[in-house]
Protein backbone atom coordinates (compact mmCIF):
# COMPACT_ATOMS: atom_id res chain seq x y z
CA UNK A 1 0.00 0.00 0.00
CA UNK A 2 2.85 2.41 0.89
CA UNK A 3 4.64 1.59 -2.36
CA UNK A 4 1.43 2.35 -4.22
CA UNK A 5 1.16 5.71 -2.46
CA UNK A 6 4.71 6.70 -3.50
CA UNK A 7 4.01 5.48 -7.02
CA UNK A 8 0.88 7.62 -7.10
CA UNK A 9 2.84 10.70 -6.00
CA UNK A 10 5.49 10.06 -8.68
CA UNK A 11 2.81 9.68 -11.33
CA UNK A 12 1.20 12.91 -10.12
CA UNK A 13 4.49 14.78 -10.49
CA UNK A 14 5.00 13.33 -13.95
CA UNK A 15 1.48 14.27 -14.95
CA UNK A 16 2.08 17.86 -13.80
CA UNK A 17 5.17 18.06 -16.03
CA UNK A 18 3.22 16.72 -18.97
CA UNK A 19 0.39 19.12 -18.22
CA UNK A 20 2.78 22.11 -18.49
CA UNK A 21 3.91 20.98 -21.93
CA UNK A 22 0.30 20.45 -22.93
CA UNK A 23 -0.58 24.04 -21.97
CA UNK A 24 1.75 25.43 -24.64
CA UNK A 25 0.54 22.93 -27.24
CA UNK A 26 -3.08 23.64 -26.36
CA UNK A 27 -2.47 27.38 -26.60
CA UNK A 28 -0.93 27.02 -30.05
CA UNK A 29 -3.81 24.83 -31.22
CA UNK A 30 -6.39 27.32 -29.97
CA UNK A 31 -4.51 30.19 -31.66
CA UNK A 32 -4.47 28.34 -34.99
CA UNK A 33 -8.19 27.70 -34.59
CA UNK A 34 -8.82 31.43 -34.22
CA UNK A 35 -9.79 31.17 -30.56
CA UNK A 36 -7.44 33.92 -29.42
CA UNK A 37 -9.02 34.61 -26.00
CA UNK A 38 -8.89 30.92 -25.05
CA UNK A 39 -5.35 30.70 -26.39
CA UNK A 40 -4.28 33.66 -24.22
CA UNK A 41 -5.69 31.96 -21.10
CA UNK A 42 -3.80 28.73 -21.80
CA UNK A 43 -0.54 30.54 -22.59
CA UNK A 44 -0.81 32.79 -19.53
CA UNK A 45 -1.14 29.63 -17.44
CA UNK A 46 1.92 28.19 -19.20
CA UNK A 47 4.00 31.30 -18.35
CA UNK A 48 2.85 31.17 -14.73
CA UNK A 49 3.92 27.55 -14.49
CA UNK A 50 7.25 28.23 -16.24
CA UNK A 51 8.21 31.95 -16.11
CA UNK A 52 11.43 31.25 -18.08
CA UNK A 53 9.69 29.51 -20.97
CA UNK A 54 10.58 31.82 -23.85
CA UNK A 55 8.40 29.93 -26.34
CA UNK A 56 5.33 30.42 -24.16
CA UNK A 57 5.97 34.17 -23.83
CA UNK A 58 6.60 34.47 -27.58
CA UNK A 59 3.39 32.66 -28.48
CA UNK A 60 1.47 34.71 -25.90
CA UNK A 61 2.49 37.94 -27.61
CA UNK A 62 0.71 36.87 -30.80
CA UNK A 63 -2.49 36.02 -28.92
CA UNK A 64 -2.43 39.40 -27.12
CA UNK A 65 -1.80 41.18 -30.44
CA UNK A 66 -4.87 39.54 -32.01
CA UNK A 67 -6.94 40.71 -29.04
CA UNK A 68 -5.69 44.28 -29.40
CA UNK A 69 -3.75 44.12 -26.13
CA UNK A 70 -0.64 45.63 -27.66
CA UNK A 71 0.97 46.73 -24.38
CA UNK A 72 0.60 43.22 -22.99
CA UNK A 73 1.98 41.78 -26.24
CA UNK A 74 5.02 44.06 -25.97
CA UNK A 75 5.59 42.91 -22.39
CA UNK A 76 5.40 39.26 -23.50
CA UNK A 77 8.01 39.87 -26.25
CA UNK A 78 10.39 41.48 -23.73
CA UNK A 79 9.93 38.50 -21.34
CA UNK A 80 10.74 36.11 -24.18
CA UNK A 81 13.95 38.07 -24.87
CA UNK A 82 14.90 38.00 -21.20
CA UNK A 83 14.35 34.24 -21.00
CA UNK A 84 16.27 33.50 -24.21
CA UNK A 85 18.57 36.30 -25.53
CA UNK A 86 19.49 34.11 -28.54
CA UNK A 87 15.90 34.44 -29.80
CA UNK A 88 15.79 30.75 -30.74
CA UNK A 89 12.03 30.90 -30.18
CA UNK A 90 11.54 33.11 -33.26
CA UNK A 91 10.67 31.41 -36.55
CA UNK A 92 13.44 33.24 -38.47
CA UNK A 93 16.35 35.68 -37.87
CA UNK A 94 15.23 39.26 -37.36
CA UNK A 95 11.67 38.23 -36.45
CA UNK A 96 12.13 39.31 -32.83
CA UNK A 97 13.37 42.83 -33.74
CA UNK A 98 10.59 43.24 -36.30
CA UNK A 99 7.90 42.20 -33.84
CA UNK A 100 9.36 44.38 -31.07
CA UNK A 101 9.43 47.46 -33.29
CA UNK A 102 5.88 46.95 -34.51
CA UNK A 103 4.51 46.48 -30.99
CA UNK A 104 6.31 49.58 -29.69
CA UNK A 105 4.53 51.61 -32.31
CA UNK A 106 1.17 50.06 -31.48
CA UNK A 107 1.67 50.45 -27.72
CA UNK A 108 2.89 54.02 -28.08
CA UNK A 109 6.09 53.26 -26.19
CA UNK A 110 8.61 55.95 -26.99
CA UNK A 111 11.33 54.66 -24.72
CA UNK A 112 13.73 52.18 -26.23
CA UNK A 113 14.49 48.81 -24.68
CA UNK A 114 17.43 49.11 -22.27
CA UNK A 115 20.51 47.07 -22.88
CA UNK A 116 21.34 44.57 -20.14
CA UNK A 117 24.11 45.90 -17.95
CA UNK A 118 23.49 49.53 -18.88
CA UNK A 119 23.61 52.17 -16.09
CA UNK A 120 21.47 54.59 -18.04
CA UNK A 121 18.36 55.47 -16.00
CA UNK A 122 14.94 54.72 -17.43
CA UNK A 123 12.66 57.67 -16.74
CA UNK A 124 9.00 58.51 -17.15
CA UNK A 125 7.15 61.74 -16.58
CA UNK A 126 3.91 60.27 -15.18
CA UNK A 127 2.33 57.17 -13.74
CA UNK A 128 1.27 56.17 -17.25
CA UNK A 129 4.87 56.59 -18.34
CA UNK A 130 6.03 54.34 -15.47
CA UNK A 131 3.78 51.47 -16.45
CA UNK A 132 4.63 51.81 -20.14
CA UNK A 133 8.30 51.80 -19.22
CA UNK A 134 7.88 48.65 -17.14
CA UNK A 135 6.36 46.86 -20.15
CA UNK A 136 9.78 46.89 -21.77
CA UNK A 137 12.04 46.80 -18.73
CA UNK A 138 12.16 45.59 -15.11
CA UNK A 139 13.52 48.80 -13.52
CA UNK A 140 12.17 52.34 -13.31
CA UNK A 141 14.09 55.08 -11.46
CA UNK A 142 12.74 58.60 -11.23
CA UNK A 143 14.93 61.44 -12.53
CA UNK A 144 17.35 62.90 -10.00
CA UNK A 145 18.35 59.55 -8.45
CA UNK A 146 21.68 57.93 -9.18
CA UNK A 147 21.27 54.18 -8.60
CA UNK A 148 23.00 51.10 -10.03
CA UNK A 149 20.16 50.15 -12.36
CA UNK A 150 22.23 47.51 -14.12
CA UNK A 151 22.57 45.63 -10.82
CA UNK A 152 18.84 45.79 -10.23
CA UNK A 153 18.21 44.59 -13.79
CA UNK A 154 20.55 41.64 -13.26
CA UNK A 155 18.73 40.79 -10.04
CA UNK A 156 15.35 40.90 -11.83
CA UNK A 157 16.65 38.71 -14.66
CA UNK A 158 18.37 36.16 -12.41
CA UNK A 159 15.48 35.43 -10.08
CA UNK A 160 12.95 32.68 -11.04
CA UNK A 161 10.03 35.11 -10.90
CA UNK A 162 8.94 38.39 -12.43
CA UNK A 163 10.36 41.34 -10.47
CA UNK A 164 9.66 45.01 -11.16
CA UNK A 165 11.59 47.74 -9.34
CA UNK A 166 10.23 51.30 -9.07
CA UNK A 167 12.06 54.04 -7.15
CA UNK A 168 10.52 57.49 -6.68
CA UNK A 169 12.47 60.68 -5.96
CA UNK A 170 10.07 61.64 -3.16
CA UNK A 171 9.39 61.16 0.51
CA UNK A 172 6.19 59.10 0.06
CA UNK A 173 5.31 56.83 2.98
CA UNK A 174 4.76 53.08 2.94
CA UNK A 175 0.96 53.36 2.68
CA UNK A 176 1.20 55.43 -0.52
CA UNK A 177 3.95 53.20 -1.89
CA UNK A 178 1.92 50.06 -1.14
CA UNK A 179 -1.09 51.38 -3.08
CA UNK A 180 1.15 52.27 -6.00
CA UNK A 181 2.81 48.83 -5.97
CA UNK A 182 -0.59 47.11 -6.07
CA UNK A 183 -1.75 49.34 -8.93
CA UNK A 184 1.33 48.62 -11.03
CA UNK A 185 1.24 44.85 -10.37
CA UNK A 186 -2.42 44.55 -11.32
CA UNK A 187 -1.90 46.64 -14.44
CA UNK A 188 1.00 44.45 -15.53
CA UNK A 189 -0.91 41.26 -14.65
CA UNK A 190 1.86 39.84 -12.45
CA UNK A 191 -0.06 37.08 -10.68
CA UNK A 192 3.11 35.18 -9.88
CA UNK A 193 5.42 38.20 -9.80
CA UNK A 194 6.34 41.08 -7.47
CA UNK A 195 6.46 44.87 -7.66
CA UNK A 196 8.84 46.65 -5.28
CA UNK A 197 8.37 50.39 -4.86
CA UNK A 198 10.78 52.61 -2.89
CA UNK A 199 11.24 56.27 -2.04
CA UNK A 200 13.53 58.36 0.13
CA UNK A 201 11.24 57.66 3.09
CA UNK A 202 9.96 54.11 2.70
CA UNK A 203 9.62 50.91 0.75
CA UNK A 204 6.66 48.61 -0.10
CA UNK A 205 6.01 45.45 -2.07
CA UNK A 206 3.01 43.87 -3.76
CA UNK A 207 2.47 40.15 -4.26
CA UNK A 208 -0.51 37.89 -4.82
CA UNK A 209 1.27 34.97 -3.11
CA UNK A 210 2.15 36.69 0.20
CA UNK A 211 -0.18 38.41 2.64
CA UNK A 212 0.24 41.98 3.92
CA UNK A 213 1.66 40.85 7.24
CA UNK A 214 4.47 38.91 5.60
CA UNK A 215 5.17 41.79 3.18
CA UNK A 216 5.48 44.27 6.08
CA UNK A 217 7.84 41.87 7.86
CA UNK A 218 10.12 41.61 4.81
CA UNK A 219 10.11 45.32 4.02
CA UNK A 220 10.85 46.07 7.68
CA UNK A 221 14.00 43.94 7.44
CA UNK A 222 15.48 46.06 4.62
CA UNK A 223 14.27 49.47 5.79
CA UNK A 224 17.43 50.12 7.90
CA UNK A 225 19.68 49.47 4.87
CA UNK A 226 17.74 51.94 2.72
CA UNK A 227 17.68 54.56 5.50
CA UNK A 228 21.46 54.21 5.64
CA UNK A 229 21.65 54.99 1.89
CA UNK A 230 22.08 51.46 0.51
CA UNK A 231 19.03 51.63 -1.72
CA UNK A 232 20.19 49.05 -4.26
CA UNK A 233 21.35 46.59 -1.58
CA UNK A 234 18.07 46.93 0.29
CA UNK A 235 15.99 46.48 -2.87
CA UNK A 236 18.01 43.42 -3.91
CA UNK A 237 17.68 41.85 -0.45
CA UNK A 238 13.94 42.50 -0.50
CA UNK A 239 13.54 40.94 -3.94
CA UNK A 240 15.46 37.80 -2.97
CA UNK A 241 13.56 37.63 0.33
CA UNK A 242 10.21 37.78 -1.47
CA UNK A 243 11.13 34.94 -3.82
CA UNK A 244 12.68 32.80 -1.06
CA UNK A 245 9.74 33.31 1.29
CA UNK A 246 7.24 32.38 -1.40
CA UNK A 247 9.25 29.27 -2.19
CA UNK A 248 9.37 28.29 1.47
CA UNK A 249 5.67 28.92 1.81
CA UNK A 250 4.91 26.77 -1.23
CA UNK A 251 7.21 24.04 0.07
CA UNK A 252 5.45 24.15 3.44
CA UNK A 253 2.09 23.90 1.69
CA UNK A 254 3.33 20.98 -0.39
CA UNK A 255 4.70 19.31 2.72
CA UNK A 256 1.38 19.85 4.48
CA UNK A 257 -0.43 18.21 1.60
CA UNK A 258 2.10 15.38 1.60
CA UNK A 259 1.49 14.87 5.31
CA UNK A 260 -2.27 15.00 4.81
CA UNK A 261 -2.08 12.54 1.92
CA UNK A 262 0.26 10.36 3.95
CA UNK A 263 -2.12 10.39 6.89
CA UNK A 264 -5.05 9.58 4.62
CA UNK A 265 -3.09 6.81 2.91
CA UNK A 266 -1.93 5.49 6.27
CA UNK A 267 -5.46 5.63 7.60
CA UNK A 268 -6.76 3.71 4.60
CA UNK A 269 -3.97 1.16 5.01
CA UNK A 270 -4.72 0.74 8.71
CA UNK A 271 -8.43 0.45 7.96
CA UNK A 272 -7.86 -2.23 5.31
CA UNK A 273 -5.45 -4.18 7.52
CA UNK A 274 -7.74 -3.80 10.54
CA UNK A 275 -10.72 -4.89 8.49
CA UNK A 276 -8.88 -7.99 7.29
CA UNK A 277 -7.79 -8.85 10.83
CA UNK A 278 -11.31 -8.26 12.15
CA UNK A 279 -12.82 -10.38 9.39
CA UNK A 280 -10.27 -13.12 10.01
CA UNK A 281 -11.11 -13.15 13.73
CA UNK A 282 -14.84 -13.07 13.02
CA UNK A 283 -14.52 -15.95 10.56
CA UNK A 284 -12.43 -17.95 13.04
CA UNK A 285 -15.04 -17.33 15.74
CA UNK A 286 -17.80 -18.24 13.29
CA UNK A 287 -16.03 -21.50 12.37
CA UNK A 288 -15.70 -22.75 15.97
CA UNK A 289 -19.32 -23.87 16.51
CA UNK A 290 -19.54 -25.14 12.95
CA UNK A 291 -16.42 -27.24 13.45
CA UNK A 292 -18.02 -28.69 16.60
CA UNK A 293 -21.15 -29.45 14.61
CA UNK A 294 -19.01 -31.12 11.96
CA UNK A 295 -17.39 -33.33 14.61
CA UNK A 296 -20.83 -34.28 15.94
CA UNK A 297 -22.00 -35.19 12.43
CA UNK A 298 -18.92 -37.37 11.85
CA UNK A 299 -19.46 -39.16 15.17
CA UNK A 300 -23.14 -39.66 14.37
CA UNK A 301 -22.37 -41.06 10.91
CA UNK A 302 -19.80 -43.47 12.38
CA UNK A 303 -22.35 -44.63 14.94
CA UNK A 304 -24.92 -45.08 12.18
CA UNK A 305 -22.44 -47.24 10.24
CA UNK A 306 -21.85 -49.45 13.28
CA UNK A 307 -25.58 -49.87 13.98
CA UNK A 308 -26.43 -50.56 10.33
CA UNK A 309 -24.14 -53.60 10.39
CA UNK A 310 -26.38 -55.16 13.05
CA UNK A 311 -29.61 -54.66 11.10
CA UNK A 312 -31.45 -56.86 8.64
CA UNK A 313 -30.27 -56.48 5.03
CA UNK A 314 -33.36 -54.51 3.91
CA UNK A 315 -33.02 -52.08 6.79
CA UNK A 316 -29.27 -51.84 6.36
CA UNK A 317 -29.71 -50.93 2.68
CA UNK A 318 -32.04 -48.05 3.56
CA UNK A 319 -29.69 -46.87 6.30
CA UNK A 320 -26.73 -46.94 3.90
CA UNK A 321 -28.70 -44.78 1.45
CA UNK A 322 -29.36 -42.30 4.24
CA UNK A 323 -25.69 -42.43 5.25
CA UNK A 324 -24.58 -41.67 1.65
CA UNK A 325 -26.85 -38.62 1.46
CA UNK A 326 -25.61 -37.40 4.84
CA UNK A 327 -21.99 -37.98 3.77
CA UNK A 328 -22.43 -35.87 0.65
CA UNK A 329 -23.73 -32.96 2.69
CA UNK A 330 -20.93 -33.45 5.20
CA UNK A 331 -18.33 -33.30 2.39
CA UNK A 332 -19.83 -30.17 0.86
CA UNK A 333 -20.12 -28.50 4.26
CA UNK A 334 -16.49 -29.38 5.08
CA UNK A 335 -15.35 -27.86 1.79
CA UNK A 336 -17.14 -24.62 2.58
CA UNK A 337 -15.65 -24.52 6.08
CA UNK A 338 -12.10 -24.85 4.75
CA UNK A 339 -12.44 -22.60 1.71
CA UNK A 340 -15.24 -20.21 2.62
CA UNK A 341 -14.37 -16.53 2.96
CA UNK A 342 -17.68 -14.95 3.83
CA UNK A 343 -20.35 -15.34 6.48
CA UNK A 344 -22.67 -16.53 3.73
CA UNK A 345 -20.35 -19.48 3.09
CA UNK A 346 -20.42 -20.33 6.78
CA UNK A 347 -24.22 -20.15 6.81
CA UNK A 348 -24.41 -22.60 3.93
CA UNK A 349 -21.88 -24.91 5.59
CA UNK A 350 -23.85 -24.86 8.84
CA UNK A 351 -27.11 -25.52 7.00
CA UNK A 352 -25.61 -28.50 5.14
CA UNK A 353 -24.23 -29.98 8.35
CA UNK A 354 -27.58 -29.55 10.07
CA UNK A 355 -29.23 -31.31 7.16
CA UNK A 356 -26.67 -34.11 7.39
CA UNK A 357 -27.42 -34.45 11.10
CA UNK A 358 -31.12 -34.59 10.29
CA UNK A 359 -30.45 -37.40 7.80
CA UNK A 360 -28.50 -39.31 10.46
CA UNK A 361 -31.30 -38.85 13.02
CA UNK A 362 -33.74 -40.24 10.48
CA UNK A 363 -31.49 -43.26 9.99
CA UNK A 364 -31.24 -43.84 13.72
CA UNK A 365 -35.02 -43.54 14.07
CA UNK A 366 -35.35 -46.13 11.31
CA UNK A 367 -33.00 -48.49 13.15
CA UNK A 368 -34.84 -47.95 16.44
CA UNK A 369 -38.20 -48.78 14.86
CA UNK A 370 -36.78 -51.87 13.18
CA UNK A 371 -35.22 -53.08 16.43
CA UNK A 372 -38.47 -52.50 18.33
CA UNK A 373 -40.48 -54.43 15.76
CA UNK A 374 -42.53 -51.45 14.57
CA UNK A 375 -43.54 -51.33 10.87
CA UNK A 376 -41.35 -49.16 8.67
CA UNK A 377 -42.57 -46.45 6.34
CA UNK A 378 -43.02 -47.81 2.82
CA UNK A 379 -40.22 -47.02 0.41
CA UNK A 380 -41.51 -44.20 -1.78
CA UNK A 381 -42.19 -45.16 -5.35
CA UNK A 382 -42.57 -41.63 -6.62
CA UNK A 383 -38.97 -41.50 -7.71
CA UNK A 384 -39.42 -44.48 -9.96
CA UNK A 385 -42.61 -42.97 -11.23
CA UNK A 386 -40.75 -39.73 -11.92
CA UNK A 387 -38.19 -41.47 -14.07
CA UNK A 388 -40.49 -43.82 -15.97
CA UNK A 389 -43.74 -41.91 -16.40
CA UNK A 390 -44.63 -40.26 -19.68
CA UNK A 391 -46.06 -37.10 -18.16
CA UNK A 392 -47.55 -35.90 -21.42
CA UNK A 393 -50.06 -38.71 -21.07
CA UNK A 394 -50.98 -37.86 -17.47
CA UNK A 395 -53.86 -35.38 -17.12
CA UNK A 396 -52.87 -32.03 -15.71
CA UNK A 397 -55.17 -32.34 -12.72
CA UNK A 398 -53.38 -35.54 -11.70
CA UNK A 399 -49.87 -34.14 -11.97
CA UNK A 400 -47.94 -32.39 -9.19
CA UNK A 401 -44.38 -31.54 -8.12
CA UNK A 402 -42.70 -31.68 -4.72
CA UNK A 403 -42.14 -28.13 -3.55
CA UNK A 404 -38.77 -29.01 -2.00
CA UNK A 405 -36.89 -31.36 -4.34
CA UNK A 406 -38.97 -30.69 -7.51
CA UNK A 407 -39.64 -34.41 -7.98
CA UNK A 408 -42.64 -34.88 -10.31
CA UNK A 409 -45.30 -37.30 -9.08
CA UNK A 410 -48.93 -38.07 -9.26
CA UNK A 411 -50.88 -35.93 -6.88
CA UNK A 412 -51.83 -38.97 -4.78
CA UNK A 413 -48.13 -39.52 -4.01
CA UNK A 414 -47.63 -36.06 -2.41
CA UNK A 415 -48.76 -34.67 0.94
CA UNK A 416 -49.68 -31.08 1.81
CA UNK A 417 -47.53 -29.49 4.51
CA UNK A 418 -47.15 -25.95 5.81
CA UNK A 419 -43.94 -23.93 5.67
CA UNK A 420 -43.22 -20.49 7.02
CA UNK A 421 -42.01 -18.10 4.35
CA UNK A 422 -40.97 -14.64 5.58
CA UNK A 423 -43.34 -14.96 8.52
CA UNK A 424 -46.29 -16.18 6.47
CA UNK A 425 -47.61 -19.77 6.57
CA UNK A 426 -47.91 -21.31 3.11
CA UNK A 427 -49.22 -24.76 2.25
CA UNK A 428 -47.11 -26.75 -0.24
CA UNK A 429 -46.81 -30.35 -1.45
CA UNK A 430 -44.04 -32.69 -0.24
CA UNK A 431 -42.82 -36.08 -1.43
CA UNK A 432 -42.50 -39.03 0.99
CA UNK A 433 -38.75 -38.55 1.46
CA UNK A 434 -39.08 -34.89 2.36
CA UNK A 435 -42.05 -35.72 4.56
CA UNK A 436 -39.84 -38.10 6.59
CA UNK A 437 -37.29 -35.31 7.01
CA UNK A 438 -40.02 -33.01 8.32
CA UNK A 439 -41.07 -35.66 10.83
CA UNK A 440 -37.55 -35.65 12.30
CA UNK A 441 -37.99 -31.97 13.12
CA UNK A 442 -35.85 -30.73 10.22
CA UNK A 443 -36.80 -28.63 7.24
CA UNK A 444 -35.94 -30.35 3.94
CA UNK A 445 -33.54 -28.81 1.47
CA UNK A 446 -35.10 -27.06 -1.47
CA UNK A 447 -33.58 -27.60 -4.85
CA UNK A 448 -31.97 -24.44 -6.19
CA UNK A 449 -29.72 -23.39 -9.05
CA UNK A 450 -27.14 -20.65 -9.34
CA UNK A 451 -28.00 -17.70 -11.56
CA UNK A 452 -25.65 -14.70 -11.78
CA UNK A 453 -23.84 -15.76 -8.61
CA UNK A 454 -26.89 -16.29 -6.40
CA UNK A 455 -29.24 -19.19 -5.71
CA UNK A 456 -32.83 -19.17 -6.91
CA UNK A 457 -35.47 -21.85 -6.26
CA UNK A 458 -35.85 -24.48 -8.92
CA UNK A 459 -39.14 -23.05 -10.16
CA UNK A 460 -37.49 -19.64 -10.75
CA UNK A 461 -35.05 -21.15 -13.27
CA UNK A 462 -36.51 -20.40 -16.69
CA UNK A 463 -34.76 -23.36 -18.30
CA UNK A 464 -35.76 -26.00 -15.78
CA UNK A 465 -38.81 -28.25 -16.26
CA UNK A 466 -39.10 -30.90 -13.51
CA UNK A 467 -41.11 -33.26 -15.75
CA UNK A 468 -38.25 -33.21 -18.23
CA UNK A 469 -35.12 -32.37 -16.23
CA UNK A 470 -35.59 -33.80 -12.73
CA UNK A 471 -33.36 -36.85 -13.32
CA UNK A 472 -31.05 -35.21 -15.79
CA UNK A 473 -29.85 -32.02 -14.14
CA UNK A 474 -27.61 -31.99 -11.12
CA UNK A 475 -28.54 -35.37 -9.64
CA UNK A 476 -25.92 -37.31 -11.56
CA UNK A 477 -22.92 -35.19 -10.55
CA UNK A 478 -21.51 -33.46 -7.46
CA UNK A 479 -23.71 -30.40 -7.99
CA UNK A 480 -26.53 -32.46 -6.45
CA UNK A 481 -25.43 -31.41 -2.97
CA UNK A 482 -24.42 -27.86 -3.86
CA UNK A 483 -27.77 -27.34 -5.62
CA UNK A 484 -29.75 -28.40 -2.57
CA UNK A 485 -30.01 -25.31 -0.35
CA UNK A 486 -31.90 -24.86 2.87
CA UNK A 487 -35.20 -23.09 2.60
CA UNK A 488 -34.20 -20.60 5.28
CA UNK A 489 -31.12 -19.52 3.30
CA UNK A 490 -33.10 -18.84 0.15
CA UNK A 491 -35.83 -17.22 2.21
CA UNK A 492 -33.47 -14.79 3.97
CA UNK A 493 -30.76 -14.19 1.40
CA UNK A 494 -31.55 -15.04 -2.18
CA UNK A 495 -35.21 -14.87 -3.07
CA UNK A 496 -38.08 -12.46 -2.53
CA UNK A 497 -40.61 -14.78 -0.93
CA UNK A 498 -42.84 -11.87 -0.06
CA UNK A 499 -43.41 -11.33 -3.79
CA UNK A 500 -44.32 -14.84 -5.02
CA UNK A 501 -44.75 -15.11 -8.76
CA UNK A 502 -46.85 -17.74 -10.44
CA UNK A 503 -47.34 -19.78 -7.27
CA UNK A 504 -48.81 -23.19 -7.97
CA UNK A 505 -49.11 -23.29 -11.73
CA UNK A 506 -45.72 -22.58 -13.17
CA UNK A 507 -46.18 -18.83 -13.57
CA UNK A 508 -44.39 -18.87 -16.91
CA UNK A 509 -41.50 -21.01 -15.63
CA UNK A 510 -42.22 -24.11 -17.68
CA UNK A 511 -45.94 -24.24 -16.86
CA UNK A 512 -48.17 -27.19 -16.18
CA UNK A 513 -46.79 -28.25 -12.79
CA UNK A 514 -48.35 -27.81 -9.37
CA UNK A 515 -46.74 -27.62 -5.93
CA UNK A 516 -49.13 -25.28 -4.17
CA UNK A 517 -52.45 -26.73 -2.88
CA UNK A 518 -54.21 -23.39 -3.31
CA UNK A 519 -54.67 -24.04 -7.04
CA UNK A 520 -58.20 -24.79 -8.20
CA UNK A 521 -57.09 -28.07 -9.77
CA UNK A 522 -55.89 -29.24 -6.38
CA UNK A 523 -59.12 -28.15 -4.68
CA UNK A 524 -61.21 -30.03 -7.22
CA UNK A 525 -59.15 -33.19 -6.99
CA UNK A 526 -58.54 -33.05 -3.25
CA UNK A 527 -62.21 -32.75 -2.30
CA UNK A 528 -62.98 -36.08 -3.96
CA UNK A 529 -59.83 -38.00 -2.99
CA UNK A 530 -59.06 -36.72 0.50
CA UNK A 531 -59.86 -39.99 2.19
CA UNK A 532 -57.27 -41.83 0.08
CA UNK A 533 -54.62 -39.12 0.00
CA UNK A 534 -52.69 -39.48 3.21
CA UNK A 535 -50.24 -42.37 3.65
CA UNK A 536 -50.27 -44.28 6.91
CA UNK A 537 -47.87 -42.23 9.03
CA UNK A 538 -47.29 -41.59 12.72
CA UNK A 539 -47.62 -37.88 13.45
CA UNK A 540 -45.07 -38.23 16.25
CA UNK A 541 -46.21 -35.15 18.12
CA UNK A 542 -46.23 -32.79 15.12
CA UNK A 543 -49.37 -30.92 14.10
CA UNK A 544 -48.96 -30.38 10.39
CA UNK A 545 -51.45 -33.11 9.34
CA UNK A 546 -54.15 -32.62 11.99
CA UNK A 547 -57.25 -30.50 12.30
CA UNK A 548 -59.55 -29.09 9.67
CA UNK A 549 -58.62 -26.46 7.11
CA UNK A 550 -61.60 -24.31 6.07
CA UNK A 551 -59.92 -23.55 2.77
CA UNK A 552 -59.83 -27.23 1.83
CA UNK A 553 -63.16 -28.44 3.13
CA UNK A 554 -64.12 -30.54 6.13
CA UNK A 555 -62.00 -33.51 5.05
CA UNK A 556 -58.81 -31.48 4.52
CA UNK A 557 -55.59 -31.44 6.53
CA UNK A 558 -54.47 -28.41 8.50
CA UNK A 559 -51.15 -26.87 7.63
CA UNK A 560 -50.74 -24.96 10.86
CA UNK A 561 -47.31 -26.33 11.76
CA UNK A 562 -44.37 -23.91 11.45
CA UNK A 563 -41.24 -25.94 10.75
CA UNK A 564 -38.89 -23.03 11.21
CA UNK A 565 -40.01 -22.44 14.77
CA UNK A 566 -42.56 -25.02 15.92
CA UNK A 567 -42.15 -27.85 18.39
CA UNK A 568 -41.02 -30.88 16.41
CA UNK A 569 -40.09 -33.24 19.23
Amino acid sequence: MIRRAFLGIALLALSLGIARADLLDDGRALYKAGKFAEAAVKLEQATREEPKNAKAWWQLNFAYNKLGRHSDALRAVIKADQADPSHAFASEPGKYEETLSRLKEKAGAAASTPTRGSNKPITGSSQDGITKTLLTADVYVAPGLNLDMARLQRVATSLPAQIKFVVFNSRSGSATLSREADRIRKYLGLKNGYVIVGSRAGVAASSEKLDKKKLRELTGQVAPMMEAGDYVGGLEKLARGLVATTKQQQAATSMTWMIVLGLIGGGILLFVVGRKISNARAMAKRREPIERLKSDVISAINFLDDQAALCAPAVAARVREIRVNAGRKLDEGSRLISRGKTDRDMQRAEALLEQAMGEVRGGRALIDRAQSGQPLDPIPVAGASAGATDWSKVPENERAVCFFCSMPAKITELTPVTVNLSGSDQKVLACAADLRTIKTGQMPNIRAFQQDGKYVPWYADNGYDPYRDYNGRGYNDRSFVSDMVTLSLIDSMFWGWHHPMGWGWGGGWGGGYMFYPGHHHYHDYYSSHASDHSPDIDAGGTDFLQGADPDLGSGGYSGSGDFLGGDQS
